[in-house]
């Protein structure tokens, strides 16, 4: 249909509906609505008639490319493969497919009442609204005039309104399923500032949310959001399944946290949960990568947040916490972030952690104690009344906090200073306390003499400090075990012995200790490492610690599990790789091994003190084998099975996140405690500070004054009658600070120091 024809339609319809005392004239009204239904026809007839065209020529093609053969295909075929491209492509089509049916419908309807020459429709506008009505209203027919087009109409417009209004609540109500299934998958944009961020979800993620939940508690709560390729529901049903835990639930303690699914590494996806209006981005490792491939990826992730906002952390506010696996991989993160990025090298963490603890069973509870929001946590402040103090008149200024170091203006941080190093103006105080307002400095009347010896330094307490060669033992192999023994060689004594229980053949072990190149050899100078080929979870082979060569002949060395002073198990390289599923098969096999090896040395030692009962020489009692522990839930069944070593790894390094989160100049604190170049974390015998045949009443900042003598930092103490958990409030930030207290034997003292 033509320009021409749909005049003259139109010229033949108002002349039809125009009739009455005007005759030919035509109200200023008639000429709108015929204007707006021919345009609305001929926007229709003009689409109709482009689409045929379209149609046309893809019939031709589709015929020469089939080089005369016999078409396979119809017209329907057609219409419904460019139906299909119309619906997927265009957002607004069931809405033009919905305003197009109604709209021929009145027009069809309107036109035929006119011509249908009814006396009841005088005007176009009369008509077209009668039209109208039996469109969206079916009911309105049985008012419709008495004569036969006029029905037909009506009844016919009614039935197409009926399919209008079939359509129109299929529209409608998907399109209310769709925005439903938007917010629970998560796809609207997160509208928030100074939120904490979290990208990627792994099993260490409901143990941050609680310590970022425990850092909110004094503000009233705060806001966290959740960015990962998980969908929303299922990390929902995570964060619900551990808020309902019987034990130990998940308290957000008013912090709410809100879920988005998408791509971390996407600038759209970070747009989405506003990556650049965050206070601090948590970058957690993502599940199931090997350890490079899962580098290389947070490598991308700060990328990602640096193109977002190449801004993003210029300002010292906003920061990045970046989880790796590989410590190798730490200057590369450095190269591109060295403003913003604050780096937790998981792996090397959690050897450091197992190689203190292993040789000091107790200190898995003082470092669980301190690294949470729990307790004590570090804080840094200025004091200005405190301006041109030392650090030693520092040590008993706070009735609440237990100073730790300072941190100058341009951001230097200095853990166990020495007595004399003076507090300038623009420093702040670094301390262990409750809280950030749980705190402030006292009178300063408590006398620094106190805790003097009497006379002069020679007087002092002597503490024999000498140490023996080691023999410890590794149970498992990891990745990173190169890294692991290297830190371990920088621990112990000389001439100690590090005996490697594993499965992997002794001829295989220098191979993979390379890790195909990325590693060097090892050089040691302390240790000397003995190879045995076994499983750590079969009596037999831990009745059989024999020494191997490389060629996997017995060299003819052999030792017994109680021969050892330290034992370490670690967890398997495979759960690693496998999240909260292998997390709990790697606990599976460490909780075995610790109740095998427990019960073979308590044997063992049964057995040494029957056969050498009249001897006067004490027996060594076995030492605490010490495993390391993914999930947090395998606790209860520790303490269940009585096993006392054992170090929550994934639970510290999620609390370290949190703190190095709240605040980034944390991150160099730890490492220097976690490192066996600075001051790190010990427990005393109370005897190296307090000589308890002169002296054996004094308060603890006494104790604290006598340890800096030693250049230590006194910051807890655990008293011999009572375990690590009941003496929870007294290992860190002990409260009666100034009230003396009578120490006897057995009595431990918690200190960060220079020197084993």
């Amino acid at each position: 249909m033509d320009g021409d024809s749909i005049s003259t339609a139109a010229s033949f319809i108002l002349s039809r509906g125009s009739r009455g005392s005007m005759e030919n004239a035509v109200p200023p009204s008639e000429g709108v609505t015929l204007t707006i239904l021919t345009a609305g026809f001929a926007a229709i007839v003009w689409f109709l008639a482009n689409e045929y065209k379209y149609l046309k020529e893809k019939s031709n093609v589709m015929d020469g490319a089939l080089n005369k053969k016999e078409r396979d295909f119809t017209w329907i075929d057609l219409i419904d493969y460019r139906l299909d491209y119309f619906f997927s492509t265009n957002e607004w089509a069931k809405v033009i497919l919905l305003f197009g049916l109604s709209y021929v419908l009145v027009v069809f309807g309107a036109g035929l009442l006119v011509i249908g020459d009814s006396d009841d429709y005088d005007t176009i506008s009369e008509a077209a609204w009668t039209s109208w009505t039996y469109v969206v209203d079916p009911g309105a027919q049985a008012d419709a005039p008495s004569e036969l087009i006029p029905r037909a109409v009506s009844l016919f417009v009614t039935l197409g309104g009926l399919l209008v209004f079939a359509l129109l609540i299929g529209i409608v109500g998907e399109s209310i399923g769709e925005k439903i299934e938007d917010l629970k998958t998560g796809k609207s944009r997160v509208f928030e500032s100074d939120h904490t961020l979290m990208l990627n979800w792994n099993d260490k993620s409901i143990a941050v949310i609680q310590q970022i939940a425990l850092a909110n508690e004094s503000e009233g709560g705060g806001v966290m959001v959740v960015l990962s390729q998980l969908e929303k529901e299922e990390m929902e049903e995570r964060l619900d399944s551990a808020i309902n835990a019987k034990e130990n639930p998940l308290d957000l303690m008013g912090t709410e946290v809100v879920f988005r699914q998408g791509n971390p590494i996407l600038e759209n996806d970070l747009k989405k949960v506003s990556a650049n209006t965050a206070r601090a981005v948590i970058a957690l490792t993502p599940p199931d990568f090997d350890s490079d491939e899962a580098d290389a990826n947070m490598l991308r992730q700060v990328l990602a947040l640096k193109a977002l906002d190449e801004d993003f952390g210029s300002d010292g506010e906003r920061h990045v916490v970046v989880e790796l696996q590989d410590v190798d991989n730490k200057e590369l993160i450095k190269m591109v972030a060295p403003d913003f990025a604050e780096i937790i090298v998981n792996h090397d963490m959690i050897g450091r952690l197992m190689l203190q603890c292993a040789r000091t069973p107790e200190l898995a509870y003082v470092l669980d104690s301190m690294m949470g929001f729990e307790g004590s946590e570090f804080y840094f402040d200025t004091w200005p009344e405190l301006y041109g103090k030392t650090f030693k008149e520092i040590t008993v200024r706070f009735d609440e906090a237990i100073p730790v170091g300072f941190r100058s203006e341009d951001g230097d941080v200095r853990v166990n200073p020495v007595d004399d190093d003076v507090y300038l103006e623009g420093e702040e105080i670094l301390v262990l306390a409750e809280d950030d307002d749980s705190y402030e400095p006292n009178d300063g009347t408590y006398p620094l003499t106190a805790g003097d010896c009497i006379g002069n330094e020679e007087e002092c307490p002597i503490y024999d400090a000498d140490r023996l060669p080691e023999k410890i033992l590794f149970c498992g192999w990891r990745r990173d075990m190169s890294d692991l023994i290297s830190q371990l060689d920088e621990f112990v004594p000389a001439g100690s012995e590090l005996w490697l229980l594993n499965k992997i053949p002794a001829n295989m072990r220098e191979e993979r200790l390379l890790d195909g190149g990325n590693k060097a050899k090892l050089k040691l100078k302390n240790l000397i490492m003995k190879n045995v080929v076994g499983d750590h979870i079969i009596r037999r082979d831990l009745k059989r610690i024999w020494d191997t060569n490389a060629q996997g002949e017995y060299t003819g060395e052999k030792v017994t599990l109680d021969q050892f002073d330290s034992i370490l198990i670690l967890s398997d390289e495979t759960a690693m790789k496998s999240g909260e599923k292998g997390s709990t098969s790697s606990d599976s096999r460490s909780l075995a091994a610790v109740l095998i090896i427990q019960d073979m040395m308590e044997k063992m030692y049964q057995l040494k003190k029957r056969k050498f009962a009249s001897s006067p020489e004490p027996i060594k009692p076995p030492c605490v084998p010490v495993s390391e522990i993914l999930d947090t839930r395998t606790k209860s069944l520790l303490n269940v099975a009585n096993c006392k070593g054992y170090v929550l790894s994934n639970q510290i390094v999620s609390s370290v996140m949190a703190q190095v989160a709240e605040e980034k100049d944390i991150n160099v604190v730890l490492s220097e405690l976690f490192s066996s170049d600075g001051s790190e974390t010990y427990i005393r015998p109370v005897e190296k500070f307090v000589d308890l045949d002169e002296e054996d009443i004094m308060s603890f900042w006494d104790v604290a004054l006598k340890a800096r003598q030693y250049r230590e930092v006194v910051v807890g103490y655990k008293p011999a009658d009572l375990d690590y958990d009941d003496a929870e409030e007294l290992i860190i930030n002990p409260p009666n600070k100034s009230v003396p207290r009578r120490w006897k034997e057995g009595d431990k003292i918690v200190v960060f120091s220079l020197e084993d």
